[in-house]
């Protein structure tokens, strides 16, 4: 049988929708806190630390950029009923539409912030300023409903994805928060940004003159009918052939809310990729046509690729995280 939370038991709980309950009649609805937690496998991303036995060669990592943009936040009834989370826009992390998760947890800081995630941890390192793991917001519940899942989008809004970015509102910003985050070619950005540093560095079999110390993951959208020079010049932007636009929905199940994050595995995610080669095209993912490390990484985000169809996504799940149990629900 499968186990749901009351809205009654959400209007209570620390975690999820905290304060006073309230009705579908209500403007302000309660509050509602969604943490994120970043691992490869049972390890936990983190700066300048070595993650371990990654990919089919099992090699060894550290991170060097690992962001994502989520937006259309949502919590789901037992009857389908879908409850819109509204962003709170006050957030640095987040605007009314869209909010960045930045797991990059350390800065190195001289007189000035000189770089984010650093990999020598001997230095003078602090908290990465724009380190965010948790999305805020509120929600309107009729007590009536029986909250079972949430669920939300991996990405960029279409309509966000290709505006002026040095006008945008963070944490779309370039140069911002979004930093590192945009692909001038198409005037988008970078929904996921998973960038790591492979152990002795990257090589290609075929080509003996080509080596690379990074390994990316990029999905942005691709095939999209106008340029950066249009879009500046007035052409307002229809559609993408690839949007690769990633919705995600999580069954919540009977845990205590106050005990639950969604988690996201790196490690499943490059499970099916050799992370110490790279086949040709870009360095890792990049989200290109032809490009070889995509096949495995897209289908694990439960993207088509080629002639490959959508599946599940497998690499976000719900975690209960009492006690540090950090386990699958």
């Amino acid at each position: 049988m499968k186990n749901t939370i009351s809205a009654l038991a959400l209007m209570s709980s620390a975690f999820l929708l905290s304060g006073c309950g309230s009705s579908s009649s209500s403007d302000s609805g309660v509050a509602v806190s969604i943490p994120f937690k970043a691992m490869a496998g049972s390890q936990a991303i983190r700066c300048g630390e070595t993650i371990t036995g990654l990919g089919t060669a099992g090699t060894d990592v550290k991170i060097a950029n690992f962001r994502m943009f989520v937006h259309d936040i949502k919590l789901m009834t037992d009857q389908n009923i879908e409850i819109p989370v509204k962003l709170d826009a006050t957030q640095e992390s987040q605007n009314a539409e869209v909010a960045l998760l930045d797991f990059r947890d350390t800065a190195d800081i001289g007189e000035v912030l000189t770089e984010i995630c650093p990999q020598d941890t001997t230095g003078d390192t602090v908290a990465n300023p724009s380190y965010n793991d948790v999305i805020t917001g509120s929600a309107t519940i009729d007590s009536a409903y029986t909250i079972s899942a949430i669920q939300f989008t991996l990405g960029v809004p279409f309509n966000l994805n290709h505006k002026d970015q040095a006008a945008a509102i963070e944490p779309l910003r370039q140069p911002g928060l979004a930093s590192g985050m945009t692909w001038d070619w198409q005037g988008g950005y970078k929904f996921v940004g998973f960038d790591v540093l492979p152990i002795g560095g990257i090589t290609r079999p075929l080509d003996n003159e080509w080596s690379s110390p990074k390994w990316n993951i990029h999905i942005g959208s691709t095939g999209c009918s106008v340029t950066k020079t249009e879009l500046e010049s007035g052409t307002q932007p229809e559609s993408c052939l690839a949007p690769n636009l990633v919705e995600v929905t999580l069954p919540i199940g009977a845990y205590n809310l106050d005990e639950i994050a969604i988690q996201i595995d790196y490690a499943q995610l490059v499970s099916g990729n050799n992370l110490s080669i790279d086949e040709g095209v870009k360095a890792g993912c990049m989200s290109f046509v032809t490009d070889p490390e995509c096949a495995g990484v897209f289908e694990k985000l439960g993207l088509p690729w080629e002639e490959n169809e959508a599946t599940e996504q497998s690499i976000f799940s719900i975690v209960d995280i009492s006690e540090n149990i950090n386990e699958p629900i």
